[in-house]
């Protein structure tokens, strides 16, 4: 019986011992740093501003004029003047900019408006490294115009900044990536990280399970025969 118990334990940690380490490692960084840390909060300010209502003389009423389907309406600063930011269907864009003082639409964000925003918003103090653009996709599956800040600092981090909104939606560092790809380790997802359940963590969590209680098995059969010894 303890020799069947001992190779089915040794086998079972063959398969999966590499596994073990693996979640051990993983799991290990990912305690070790504040998750707050990981999304990059405290690399940036909140993008808030006080608002100067005085001088704000193009109305809501008369943006819901101009753009009856608007919705998700918020009244920020951007580049230092009041702004609403909404989503509207109407022309190309998912996300608009509206002066709240003269009502003109905004342009999509410049490199040197984006490059502004992102060293306001940044909190350490390395220079700006690199400004590129990137298409990426929102939500629901809409192109998403970005600007890509990199500062030269020692974990090179970087904010994404919508062209059409100019918020930073994303921050991010080379701790961040590190976790990226340990996350995909721990959870055997080696695609886009999102699958928690797929088929390969279910089997190997079963075959761990087994070792485990193999491993538990062994351990008091070997403690009942030095028992049964010692009488």
């Amino acid at each position: 019986m303890i020799q069947k118990t001992r190779t089915l334990h040794k086998w079972l940690m063959r398969l999966v011992g590499v596994q073990f380490i693996l979640w051990a490692i993983t799991g290990l960084y990912m305690v070790c740093l504040d998750i707050h840390f990981i999304h990059g909060e405290p690399l940036a300010h909140p993008q808030s501003a006080p608002l100067q209502l005085k001088d704000i003389s193009y109305s809501t009423a008369q943006l819901l004029a101009d753009y009856p389907d608007a919705t998700d309406i918020k009244l920020v600063t951007l580049l230092q003047k009041p702004v609403y930011r909404f989503r509207s269907a109407a022309g190309q864009r998912a996300i608009h900019v509206v002066d709240a003082i003269t009502g003109e639409p905004q342009d999509l964000l410049s490199q040197a408006q984006a490059s502004t925003i992102a060293d306001d918003a940044y909190t350490g103090t390395a220079a700006i490294n690199t400004v590129s653009p990137l298409i990426s996709r929102d939500a629901s599956g809409a192109l998403n115009p970005l600007w890509v800040v990199s500062f030269d600092d020692v974990a090179s981090s970087t904010l994404y900044i919508e062209q059409q909104s100019g918020r930073i939606i994303r921050r991010r560092h080379h701790y961040w990536y590190v976790f990226d790809w340990l996350w995909r380790l721990h959870i055997m997802d080696y695609d886009d990280g999102e699958n928690v359940t797929n088929g390969w963590l279910r089997l190997v969590s079963l075959l761990s399970v087994l070792a485990a209680v193999s491993g538990l098995a062994l351990l008091l059969l070997r403690l009942t025969l030095r028992k049964q010894a010692a009488v």
